[in-house]
């Protein structure tokens, strides 16, 4: 839900009040900034894998 959020433009803010209406805790500014992080690491491999091997020939 998380990445989705990031994805979709979710401020941090709103993506604290979504993981407090899950029953979370909360997320802080730096633990969403950490998250998104990563996902922009997967997507930037994502993007720039080759098209020449596996399934993508």
């Amino acid at each position: 839900m998380i990445c989705q959020a990031y994805v979709e433009g979710v401020s941090t803010r709103r993506v604290d009040d979504l993981v407090r209406s899950m029953g979370i805790d909360g997320m802080t500014k730096s633990q969403v900034s950490k998250l998104a992080k990563n996902l922009d690491v997967k997507v930037a491999e994502f993007r720039n894998r080759p098209l020449d091997e596996g399934s993508y020939t």
